[in-house]
């Protein structure tokens, strides 16, 4: 008989699941009990998307794949749409995606600066944006952020990047004083010593995923604004 999981009857939607450490948190998810929207961003990463909801749905759940530019208010628009047919309420949302620029900073302009800026925080922004008021609606909801290491250490080649994945840290430290009694709570989960890539098998995030699953269960009631920096 198969558990029924921390997660059981939860649903939730996963920002940047093609692959990597979205695909392996939203199968953590599933392997809890969670149904998951999985979203994607480029059209080549269709096949890898279908894999994570293979994955997902070997565990006996439901795994949706989306495609949508999240750094658009159309495109976030798309992604809660979708989770609102599929399941008429979003209890989880990880905010996975993002980009991860390198580039020294005597060749940085404001323009470069801006653009990495808008698509590391504008798709969180949004995403929040959009599910907020369904969790708002059923005082309940779990939100949860992935944030670069650069935002606590630092690297060169790094300083938009690193500003951005600051500028999450700040964002949900501040987010949660807009939850008023619900029980909704926004955490970061801080990854150390990632792969290079930041593709790695799933073992690789064997250490990091744990933390997601407790964020995103009722255990974490009492996280409010809080950082994990979990290690593989």
């Amino acid at each position: 008989m198969q558990r029924a999981g921390r997660l059981a009857n939860r649903t939730a939607v996963v920002t940047g699941a093609a692959s990597g450490l979205g695909r392996a948190v939203a199968v953590a998810l599933a392997q809890e009990g969670a149904n998951v929207i999985l979203h994607h961003l480029l059209p080549d990463e269709q096949a890898a998307a279908t894999e994570t909801a293979r994955q997902v749905q070997a565990l006996g759940r439901t795994g949706i794949v989306v495609q949508a530019d999240i750094t658009q208010p159309a495109g976030a628009y798309t992604v809660a749409e979708a989770a609102i047919a599929a399941f008429d309420h979003v209890d989880i949302l990880v905010n996975n995606a993002g980009f991860r620029l390198k580039q020294p900073f005597d060749g940085m302009t404001l323009e470069l600066f801006e653009a990495t800026m808008a698509a590391n925080m504008g798709g969180t922004f949004l995403m929040v944006r959009h599910l907020l008021p369904l969790m708002r609606a059923r005082s309940y909801g779990r939100i949860v952020t992935t944030v670069d290491s650069t935002a606590m250490e630092g690297a060169r080649g790094m300083t938009a990047y690193g500003a951005a994945a600051s500028a999450l840290l700040g964002f949900t430290r501040s987010l949660v004083h807009e939850f008023g009694d619900n029980d909704i709570t926004a955490n970061c989960v801080c990854p150390g010593h990632l792969p290079p890539d930041a593709d790695g098998e799933e073992e690789d995030w064997a250490g990091i995923t744990p933390a997601y699953v407790f964020l995103a269960s009722d255990d974490a009631y009492a996280m409010i604004g809080q950082t994990l920096r979990p290690s593989p």
